[in-house]
């Protein structure tokens, strides 16, 4: 049965058409973003890589691969990768993409995997069924185990269950700063401690990335409020086996009251981690927060074109556990076969001595030392170790300090990320207004009132069960507006409040 172009056109319905120029729209904004690289001959292998990663990953981790795939299969592969921003910019492209290929009946999106980003946001793509189980379990049994890659560790998750996403590299998150900056500020000692960054000395002088935009970031004050916690519960002789959420009450509160003080110390928030530490590397910002290997990495980049070891990185002792970066395949990948080809290469001990090795060494990288740690328990060993850019960084010896513990704030990762923007972001000029009149008229000791005023939590944020029905809330788009916009004006009342209070004091 030949049709008419015209009957051919009746058969597709006005909504399908909206739905399907929707999703090629979606679909050419990370074509259009990619940058100009190195390409394969015509007869390589695509694949279509979604990645927060950073071009020094991107160049390792496509050149290493390559090689990998000539030497095992005799074949060049081509990536194609779509850079869209942040971890959190990332997943909502993935959900959009997702909902409007579903609308028009399509298998997928044109895209392979979803490789870098936290744990969260694989987790819940996985469970949106965005993501699909890979085969690695069938592949390589012998690689999930506590001597290669334990399941879990200092209480997170390192793969999926249901063979979904695998971690491929391990992070940590502290704080990185600029010795020559701090001194300026008025501190004589290094930094150890996520509180230091609340010191009023560093008023203009902090470096932050919006947690709504970077994943990286968010975990880092999911970190910062677990820390508070752990504080709170030794205060009271307990430990976080016999917790229970009364007793976390004060930790929640006082580590809100925190990160109001360093958000109000704040030069900016940033849509880029990235910037965070190049700022503070050439002093535009005294310090900052990011995660382990966007410090480290800065480090040696100062070391080495300038000779200079003003830029440092700490993880805060007991601040911070050791999660993952995962790799996931997306539904209705087009070309699985090389996708899983790529995964079993990140898991496998050739890719994963890329994450660490020195540049120039046999089996890392040939450009970018990218100071980050394998996830394989296997290769923190004598013989690796020695040609590693950060040998003495043992994770699996060293976060024995802090457990995290996924029932206390992992249900309100994205409460958390809402509740900073509303108490940091959108009333960044009212927050830095009160924290100046306080710390003009005395700094917190002297102004209780005004402390009170500035520390003060609105409805549904305090630690209770009425914070399970926020998180549950902001999971509908125009629910979380609406709650941005009353705890923005409440957040922006309050420290007004604080701003005439701490003035009273004279």
């Amino acid at each position: 049965m030949i049709f008419s172009k015209q009957a051919l056109m009746r058969t597709i319905k006005p909504v399908d058409t909206i739905y399907i120029l929707a999703l090629l729209l979606l679909l050419a904004v990370p074509f259009l973003l990619r940058p100009a690289r190195e390409t394969a001959g015509g007869n390589a292998l695509p694949l279509v890589i979604v990645s927060p990663h950073n071009e020094a990953v991107q160049y390792e981790f496509e050149h290493a691969f390559r090689r990998w795939h000539v030497k095992n299969f005799r074949q060049d592969v081509d990536i194609d990768w779509r850079n869209i921003g942040g971890t959190s910019e990332i997943a909502r492209y993935l959900d959009s993409s997702f909902q409007a290929a579903d609308k028009a009946g399509l298998p997928g999106i044109g895209l392979d995997l979803f490789f870098g980003g936290g744990e969260y946001d694989h987790v819940l793509q996985a469970k949106k069924g965005h993501t699909i189980p890979c085969g690695l379990r069938e592949r390589h049994p012998e690689w999930l185990n506590e001597a290669i890659i334990p399941r879990h560790f200092s209480g997170e998750t390192f793969y999926d269950r249901d063979d979904r996403w695998y971690g491929c590299c391990l992070s940590s998150f502290g704080i990185c700063y600029n010795e020559d900056s701090i001194k300026y500020c008025g501190f004589s000692s290094p930094l150890r401690q996520w509180q230091e960054l609340a010191d009023c000395r560093f008023f203009e002088h902090i470096a932050l990335a919006d947690p709504t935009k970077s994943g990286s970031i968010n975990k880092a004050f999911e970190m910062l409020i677990q820390q508070q916690m752990f504080a709170q519960l030794a205060a009271r002789g307990k430990t976080a086996e016999n917790a229970q959420a009364p007793d976390l009450v004060e930790g929640w509160r006082r580590a809100f009251e925190l990160i109001r003080q360093i958000g109000a110390n704040a030069r900016y928030f940033t849509d880029s981690a990235g910037k965070v530490t190049v700022d503070v590397a050439q002093g535009n910002a005294a310090a900052g927060m990011c995660i382990d290997f966007y410090g480290r990495f800065e480090s040696e980049t100062i070391e080495r074109n300038e000779s200079s070891a003003r830029m440092k990185y700490i993880t805060p002792d007991g601040g911070s556990s050791v999660s993952v970066d995962p790799i996931s395949m997306l539904r209705g990948a087009p070309h699985r076969v090389i996708a899983e080809r790529f995964i079993d290469f990140c898991l496998s001990v050739d890719g994963q001595l890329l994450w660490n090795t020195r540049v120039g060494c046999q089996s890392g990288p040939i450009r970018y030392a990218l100071r980050r740690l394998p996830v394989r328990r296997d290769l923190y060993t004598t013989a690796y170790l020695e040609n590693m850019s950060d040998p003495s960084a043992l994770p699996y010896q060293n976060a024995g300090r802090f457990i995290y513990q996924t029932g206390w704030t992992g249900p309100l990762f994205g409460v958390i990320r809402t509740l900073i923007r509303s108490m940091c972001i959108d009333t960044h000029d009212e927050l830095r207004q009160a924290w100046a009149a306080i710390n003009e008229n005395g700094g917190p000791a002297a102004c209780p009132r005004a402390m009170e005023a500035f520390s003060t939590l609105p409805p549904g944020a305090e630690y209770s069960t009425a914070l399970a029905a926020t998180a549950a809330t902001i999971n509908n788009k125009l629910e979380e507006a609406r709650l941005i916009r009353e705890w923005t004006i409440f957040f922006r009342d309050q420290y007004k409040k604080a701003s005439e209070l701490a003035k009273e004091q004279k």
